[in-house]
């Protein structure tokens, strides 16, 4: 049908405003130290309003790059304009692309949130290709995750959530590893020189069982505001030698509680084992609580659950020893105060140390 004979009413116009959380949930992803950037195939105008709304700067929303400039410019050329660049628009699926390979090229983790068809490339050469629940089936099958809550605090929550899982596990693994490489090094060298083993097999097992009690409850331990602030990446060189040093700590002291046992105190095997034991076991429950935070110990909160643990432990160790059920691990009764005194000067000691090297190690790792 021919359209003649009509008359002009006016435009009809369509905007698609971003969410009244948007602004809010990107402030909070660049808090969380996560470069954003934006990627689209609408026409820089649009774009630039967008951009404007959602709190990009004007430095940021002033410099747009074109998906024609794109073209035209070579591996090289792109991965150079990818770190100065924060918007490119009318950009083809090819060029989102070619920008997420640069962004990796260069050395960044990358996560990429797209919805339709055009974005299945790019979804696929992200680390984290992220889509919706409504979007198109390709985009889906292309993403690694599928949010079904359409809001970006989502992604700025599971960041967060990442960050305190790993920050907790590094602390599982420096607490557990430098007290073994400590523990196991002052057995096998002292077994050398004894007439008599320097702890029974029941005894190991007791150690092990209470020291790793608080250290389950490590994961619901709270984490320092720094630590969220940046991603952090496995150093498995800082934890080798952070493990050997405090490792290395931890063997100083043991030998010198062996030393006043065997030499000062003339103990018996039954005295030693039980003086070892108790110091043992002791110094590693509450050097937890310096080497779980970068931090002074005192400027830290730590987790509920961690901190009723760790007292619940060592009051059941100190309590094991003294009550009938001690004789079931051949233990003997602590009654020389001078022995309980040089116990707990050195887990002073012991923590202290840890606190004022911590700092340098852990500023490296």
């Amino acid at each position: 049908m021919n359209e003649n004979d009509l008359t002009f009413l006016g435009f009809l116009t369509f905007f698609d405003p971003p969410k009244k959380t948007a602004k809010e949930a990107l402030n909070r992803f660049r808090k969380l130290g996560v470069k954003l950037k934006i990627l689209t195939g609408d026409d820089p105008i649009i774009t630039k309003s967008i951009a404007k709304a959602t709190g990009f700067t004007q430095s940021e929303y002033e410099k747009i790059v074109l998906g024609e400039d794109i073209e035209k410019m070579s591996e090289e050329e792109l991965r150079k304009v990818v770190e100065e660049v924060n918007i490119f628009a009318r950009v083809t699926p090819e060029n989102k692309y070619r920008i997420i390979k640069a962004l990796k090229e260069n050395g960044h983790i990358t996560g990429f949130l797209g919805d339709g068809v055009n974005d299945a490339p790019a979804l696929r050469q992200a680390d984290v290709g992220i889509s919706v629940e409504t979007g198109a089936d390709v985009a889906k099958d292309a993403a690694d995750i599928i949010l079904t809550h359409k809001s970006l605090r989502v992604i700025a929550d599971g960041i967060e959530e990442g960050r305190k899982t790993f920050s907790n596990i590094i602390k599982y693994i420096l607490n557990t590893i430098s007290a073994n490489i400590g523990n196991m090094t002052t057995l096998g060298i002292i077994s050398l020189f004894l007439n008599f083993l320097p702890l029974l097999p029941v005894q190991i097992l007791l150690a092990n069982f209470i020291s790793d009690a608080p250290l389950l409850t490590i994961s619901t331990d709270n984490v320092d505001k720094e630590e969220l602030s940046k991603p952090r990446r496995w150093n498995i060189k800082s934890i080798e030698k952070f493990a050997l040093i405090f490792g290395s700590i931890s063997s100083i002291f043991d030998f010198i509680t062996i030393f006043i046992l065997i030499y000062a105190l003339s103990a018996s095997p039954q005295l030693f084992r039980t003086g070892w034991f108790l110091e043992s076991v002791l110094s590693e429950i509450i050097i937890t609580f310096a080497i779980r935070t970068r931090k002074r110990f005192y400027k830290s909160k730590p987790g509920k659950l961690l901190l009723i643990t760790s007292v619940i432990t060592a009051l059941l160790t100190v309590w094991l020893i003294f009550s009938p059920l001690g004789y079931l691990f051949e233990f003997v009764a602590l009654n020389n105060w001078l022995l309980i005194a040089i116990i707990l000067v050195e887990l002073m000691a012991y923590f202290a140390i840890v606190e004022i090297l911590k700092r340098r190690l852990m500023s490296k790792g």
